[in-house]
């Protein structure tokens, strides 16, 4: 079965309606909201494109493994979150712990602002 276009596509093609067509009709007073818009769209289709809250979930879980806490805890960032404000991860884990959030962020830059991850050439 062929549901196309998807979500993620169907706001693409908004996206680029509101740039191509509509902005340049727009009172200039205006713009900066339909960029704000703009944005948004491209936000939530690359959200809906590229499936980020698994992909953190499946590095949580990773890390998880690594320190020997699998099934205690739910993979999730809220779960992390929770462990750190705890003090629960021991501290010769932390070059793990620093690697994970790094990727975590980087996770959630390719989401937000992929111009920014790319600018700093995926370093930290």
């Amino acid at each position: 079965m062929n549901n196309r276009p998807n979500g993620a596509e169907l706001l693409t093609v908004a996206r680029r309606t509101l740039l191509d067509q509509l902005l340049p009709l727009l009172p200039v007073s205006k713009s900066y909201e339909a960029l704000m818009i703009a944005n948004a769209m491209a936000i939530a289709a690359r959200e809906l494109d590229v499936k980020g809250e698994d992909e953190c979930e499946k590095q949580i879980l990773a890390f998880y493994r690594q320190i020997a806490l699998e099934g205690t805890h739910e993979a999730t960032e809220q779960a992390l979150a929770e462990l750190i404000r705890k003090r629960a991860i021991d501290p010769s884990r932390s070059g793990l712990l620093r690697s994970l959030l790094l990727n975590i962020t980087r996770c959630k830059l390719a989401i937000t602002n992929p111009k920014l991850l790319n600018k700093q050439g995926n370093s930290a």
